[in-house]
Parts: C-alpha cells; structure tokens; sequence
C-alpha cells in the first residue's frame, strides 16, 4: 500500500507535537523538582508552550488535510474528464430545472395528511 508523501508529513508533525509534548512536560516536572515551593513561572510557561503546541499542530493539520482533500478532489474531477462526452452517467454540475423540482411527482404526495379529531370534553385554558 503506498501512501502520499503529504500522509507522509501528515505523520510527522504528529510524531513532532508529541516530542514536543513529553518534552515540555519533563523540562517542567524538572524545574518544578528543583525549586523549593511551587514556582508558578515554570508552570504558566509549560502551559503557554502546550498552548502553542497545540495551535501550531491544528493549524499544520488542518493545512495538510486540505492539501489531501484538494487533490483528491482533483484526481476524481481529471478522472471524469478523462471518461469523455459519450458518458452521461456522471455529471458533476448538472442543475435541474425549477420548475421539475416545483412540480409534485405523484397526487398522493401533494394532499396533505389529515388531521386528528379534537376531543370533545376539553376547552381552551384561556377563553376570551
């Protein structure tokens, strides 16, 4: 099975967000260890680094799959093109005209169902 080198890089900012996640983690469990109370700087930065971390990975994801999707999109659109004009089977933009869509197929669809009887015993809440 052979995959396109964008999965390719897809799976390595995947392997780079994680290294960069244990290694985030481990530089602030060690300064954390070392200090004498709970330093609140080697924290707030820890979490300020996972935050870019994580946008950084998000935004590169979301462009890889883009990328994926674009030229999947373009292989099928090459593909119909390729079938020729004798094929009608597959039109990507063929648009119907209102007027099919306006018109009812059958009488059956067009009345519409009826209603339940109201019981007879009960009277509006609120009566003018």
């Amino acid at each position: 099975m052979r995959a396109d080198p964008m999965k390719w890089v897809q799976r390595l900012v995947g392997l780079v967000f994680l290294t960069g996640v244990v290694g985030l983690g481990a530089a602030v469990t060690a300064l954390v260890r070392q200090a004498e109370g709970v330093p609140p700087l080697p924290i707030y930065l820890g979490l300020l680094g996972m935050v870019v971390l994580i946008l950084l990975a998000g935004s590169c994801l979301a462009l890889i799959s883009l990328a994926l999707t674009a030229s999947r999109s373009a292989e099928l659109l090459q593909r119909i093109v390729n079938q020729g004009p004798a094929s009608t089977t597959i039109r990507p933009f063929s648009a119907t005209p209102l007027r099919d869509v306006a018109q009812p197929s059958s009488e059956e669809d067009s009345v519409p169902p009826a209603r339940p009887a109201r019981p007879a015993g009960r009277k509006l809440v609120a009566e003018r």
